[in-house]
C-alpha cells in the first residue's frame, strides 16, 4: 500500500484521538506511533476497535495476544490500515471535498507527506510531528539517508501543488 494512503489513514485515527504531537516510524510492514498524548482511554479505544474488528482473527485467543497498543504507543499493521481506510472512505463519501480538507487537516497533511515519500521512493522513515513543524528522516533505496524539515504551512502548500498536479493529469 502506498505511503500516502497509509499515512492519511493513520492521520484520521490520530485526529479521532486528538493526538497532535507524535513520532511515527515505519517498522517492516507496520507503522508505530508514539506520543505522550496517548491516554489510557485512547489506547483502549484503539486496542478494542482494531482487535475486535480485525478480519483475520476469529480465534479469541489470537485476538487477545495481538499487540496494537501499549503505554504511549499504537501499532498499525496492513490489516488495520485497510480496515480503517474502508471506514474513512465511507465517512468521506457523504462529504464535499472542502468539508473533508477542513475537517481532516492532520490526515491530509500526512497524506501529502506520504505522497512526497512515495515520489522519492523511500524504503524506511521516521516522522517527528508537532503542531508547528515536521521532521522526516528517511532512507532512499541504496542506503542513502536524508533529513527534511517542513513547516505546517509548507506541507499545506505542497499538498495544494500535488492536488493541482493530480487534477491536471486527470483532465
Amino acid at each position: 500500500m502506498r505511503y500516502s494512503r497509509s499515512l492519511r489513514t493513520i492521520g484520521q485515527s490520530l485526529e479521532t484521538l486528538r493526538v497532535e504531537d507524535f513520532e511515527l516510524e515505519k517498522e517492516d510492514d507496520a507503522y508505530v506511533v508514539r506520543s505522550k498524548s496517548l491516554t489510557p482511554t485512547s489506547q483502549w479505544i484503539v486496542r478494542n476497535s482494531l482487535i475486535d474488528n480485525t478480519w483475520d482473527f476469529s480465534d479469541p485467543e489470537q485476538r487477545s495476544t495481538r499487540s496494537v497498543a501499549g503505554d504511549g504507543w499504537l501499532r498499525y499493521d496492513p490489516l488495520d490500515i485497510s480496515r480503517l481506510d474502508v471506514q474513512g472512505r465511507k465517512k468521506r463519501r457523504g462529504h464535499s471535498a472542502a468539508q473533508i480538507r477542513g475537517a481532516s487537516k492532520l490526515s491530509q497533511l500526512l497524506r501529502t507527506l506520504g505522497e512526497h515519500l512515495d515520489r522519492i521512493e523511500v524504503s524506511a522513515f521516521n516522522i517527528s510531528w508537532d503542531p508547528d513543524s515536521v521532521a522526516v528522516n528517511y532512507e532512499i533505496r541504496g542506503g542513502h539517508r536524508e533529513r527534511r524539515n517542513f513547516s505546517i504551512e509548507k506541507l499545506h502548500q505542497l499538498g495544494l501543488h500535488m492536488r493541482f498536479r493530480r487534477s491536471s493529469r486527470e483532465a
